[in-house]
């Protein structure tokens, strides 16, 4: 192998490198809006747990089913 040989390998192999890294290194466009949605509907699904559990865990709520399901077996 001669000395022309032996630098066009190495710049093939650096140029090979090169898109090896810029296509590993490649970040994904950042999609902000379409976080800042998701973040909003996921705080109002939290708020709407929130307040399920108040209805739920609410004693009046236990009390009122327990007498539906006395009229329901009259």
């Amino acid at each position: 192998m001669n000395v022309f040989e032996m630098v066009l390998g190495i710049v093939f192999f650096v140029c090979i490198a090169k898109v090896i890294v810029a296509i590993v290194g490649r970040k994904p466009a950042k999609d902000t809006q379409g976080l800042e949605d998701r973040l909003r509907r996921v705080e109002s699904l939290e708020e709407r747990v929130r307040v399920l559990e108040q209805i739920v865990t609410d004693r009046r709520y236990d009390l009122r089913r327990e007498f539906e399901d006395l009229e329901r077996t009259r």
